[in-house]
């Protein structure tokens, strides 16, 4: 098996059904809210979140990950009833549109994790590693179900005034050692670390994080990049969201290349195509 690929082989158990990695995965991002960063990933309505699942899911889409509220800086925090308002209709489409789709549900309230995993979600997506809700890692370890652990300080409405750090690729590594630690105490082993792009990070720490992202390997766990249009990109090149496609395949490729194995995405077939490429290397 070529370098590249060795590098990022690992499986997942999704509801029974393995999935295989033996190259990058491309997750495909569904905002299911009207305030998220980037207006092209927002979608109001069963209707337009299948046509957008479809078009995903033919561009080569491995998972897709449907947010019920927004988590951009700034942001307002919604209750968890308000997620599942906005995430079971669109979700239990997704499950009788597309039965073979691995979905992922990106929500911190144990109370969605479970519903959604009820009503046929694979994955949970968590932003706060378990920090926002006291009982998510014990509905992670009875539900059996991987794990997306990100790091963050404080919440979306405060954590850029918490972007302080002395060695912030250091600092990130020494939280993920933690949690590991203490979610296998928990009972849970599936996981896949999120370093956090825009998160509590300035543009300075997100290059430095990005720069040095091969570090993380040595943790023993899939990494996953959350890069796509962030303003990481866009107030670097001096631009917006809109307009930060190029960008965004410019720095995917520097994520692969540096160890992550799932891009996490608003625009699969550029996403695909840039793992394809990269797969070629001998």
């Amino acid at each position: 098996m070529p370098l590249f690929q060795a590098a990022h082989h690992f499986s997942l158990n999704c509801r029974g059904r393995l999935l295989r990695a033996e190259r990058p995965l491309v997750m495909g991002i569904l905002n299911l809210t009207p305030d998220s960063f980037f207006a092209g990933s927002r979608f109001s309505g069963v209707d337009a979140v299948l046509q957008h699942a479809e078009r995903m899911l033919a561009d080569g889409a491995d998972i897709l990950d449907l947010g019920g509220q927004s988590s951009r800086p700034g942001a307002v925090q919604v209750s968890a009833e308000e997620e599942l308002k906005r995430l079971l209709p669109a979700l239990e489409a997704l499950v009788k549109r597309f039965p073979e789709a691995v979905l992922s549900i990106d929500t911190f309230y144990s109370r969605v994790a479970s519903s959604c995993i009820a009503a046929g979600a694979s994955i949970i997506n968590d932003i706060s590693s378990g920090e926002d809700d006291q009982e998510m890692l014990p509905t992670i370890a009875r539900l059996q179900v991987p794990y997306i652990a990100m790091h963050k300080k404080g919440k979306p409405g405060n954590m850029q005034q918490q972007a302080v750090y002395e060695d912030v690729t250091l600092e990130v590594m020494d939280y993920f050692s933690r949690k590991i630690q203490h979610f296998k105490s928990q009972g849970i082993h599936e996981l896949i670390l999120d370093p956090g792009f825009g998160f509590a990070k300035t543009v300075a720490h997100n290059f430095e994080l990005l720069g040095r992202l091969e570090d993380f390997r040595v943790l023993g766990y899939p990494v996953l990049a959350g890069l796509s249009r962030k303003s990481m990109i866009w107030r670097t090149l001096k631009s917006d969201p809109e307009h930060a496609l190029n960008g965004s395949t410019a720095l995917h490729a520097v994520a692969l290349m540096k160890g992550a194995s799932i891009l996490r995405v608003h625009d699969v077939r550029e996403a695909m195509e840039t793992v394809k490429l990269l797969n070629c290397l001998p």
